[in-house]
């Protein structure tokens, strides 16, 4: 299981959404928007699938963000951003 994670806009980090779950269960979940509390500015943001990715999830990561010699695809570090 991972955190499904988005980024601040307005300063930068990683904002846990709250929603804890699997890869396969992730990449099934349809484009839809959602609202996610920011610790780091106060403010409410709105994402989408599209948006966020999962932290923590080393075999959805190692999996699917490595190309066929290595070499990590999406540019995503430490964890898996889903197209």
């Amino acid at each position: 299981m991972a955190m499904v994670m988005i980024r601040c806009p307005k300063t930068g980090q990683d904002v846990p959404t709250g929603i804890d779950t699997d890869f396969r269960t992730f990449s099934g979940l349809p484009t839809t928007l959602a609202r996610a509390h920011c610790p780091h500015c106060g403010r409410n943001h709105m994402w989408n699938k599209d948006a966020a990715w999962l932290a923590g999830d080393r075999s959805a990561e190692d999996s699917l963000t490595t190309g066929s010699r290595g070499r990590k695809t999406n540019g995503a570090p430490a964890a898996h951003r889903v197209p």
